[in-house]
């Protein structure tokens, strides 16, 4: 393997580069691997989040039935420009974390719905998997019902997704420190999740003050993923914010107002992008904060600048 210095700029700069790029084209080639596996920075990927992240998950689910709002992926034109037909992802052609397998020299994640239901036959269990839904949310969806929000499209929460992995974990590998020598050399990604956790009240008209009650929560449930991740052995995990809300298309026409003070000068919500940025900086302080207990971590951090909100990114080692 690569060094871990190494790989862990890579990963920082490969996120900047196709996290910037999803406002040109999606479509548009942003990078090509030679990697061999002997030069491999990492051995697999393991993914957790929402639609961001959902490689075809949701298409997979056999549980329930779908919703008309999620079935959208399953038809064109998501799918045309790249694979040439929908594959459940939620874009036109490929993904952030298809980037990153790219250059890491990996396969393409398998959604792990698909994998369970016997779907997909020809996953290696040594190439990692992608556990992301779109829709998910990163507190349980059970909390939300509670608190009358009746739209949460789906419950696999990453709580859920994480049980999920541990459910898979005996086919990775069958010992303690077998896992920690496979987990340690693979790469999580923790998100993007919690976006759907504001966005679903958003949606319903919800006061700004009630959703930032929630901000806690969320970044609650992603620490304690990450600490059990770390405790598994993972020692590589990328934790990205969220984008800026305010620059959301639906929002936009949901909130409208004709008073222009409301926008920067790009057009965007200013309440709502000023929300994003208060809860990427608490999810920031706890990561410091386990940078704290975990003293064996390096962390980076990559602000993007997406649109005008910077977008967190901290990808952690151990080790």
């Amino acid at each position: 393997m690569a060094s871990s210095r190494a790989c862990f700029l890579t990963v920082a700069l490969l996120l900047h580069v196709a996290a910037s790029s999803i406002f040109i084209s999606m479509a548009t080639p942003i990078i090509s691997s030679t990697t061999s596996s002997s030069t491999r920075c990492y051995k697999a990927i393991y993914s957790f989040g929402d639609s961001l992240a959902d490689t075809g998950n949701d298409a997979y689910d056999d549980t329930r039935t779908l919703p008309s709002s999620q079935t959208l992926a399953l038809n064109l034109p998501y799918g045309e420009t790249y694979f040439h037909h929908p594959t459940g992802r939620w874009s036109d052609g490929r993904l952030i974390v298809d980037f990153i397998a790219e250059k890491m020299g990996l396969p393409l994640l398998k959604p792990y719905l698909g994998i369970k239901n016997g779907n997909i036959k020809d996953w290696n269990p040594t190439e990692g998997v992608n556990f992301a839904v779109a829709g998910a949310t990163a507190v349980d969806s059970s909390f939300y019902l509670e608190k009358g929000i009746y739209n949460i499209a789906t419950n696999y929460s990453l709580g859920v997704q994480l049980d999920l992995f541990m459910d898979l974990l005996p086919s990775i590998c069958n010992s303690s420190s077998g896992c920690k020598e496979v987990l340690g050399s693979s790469l999580f990604l923790v998100g993007e999740i919690g976006g759907n956790d504001f966005n679903h009240p958003l949606f319903l008209y919800k006061s700004i003050t009630e959703i930032r009650t929630y901000v806690p929560l969320v970044v609650n449930q992603i620490s304690l993923a990450i600490n059990k991740l770390i405790n598994l052995g993972a020692k590589t995990l990328m934790v990205p914010g969220n984008f800026p809300l305010g620059c959301n298309f639906r929002f936009l026409i949901m909130y409208e107002t004709a008073d222009k003070s409301e926008y920067d000068e790009v057009g965007c919500l200013k309440w709502l992008n000023k929300f994003t940025q208060y809860y990427n900086k608490q999810l920031y302080a706890e990561l410091n904060r386990l940078q704290g207990l975990q003293n064996q971590f390096q962390v980076l951090v990559v602000l993007l600048e997406l649109q005008t909100v910077p977008m967190l990114c901290v990808v952690a080692i151990r080790g």
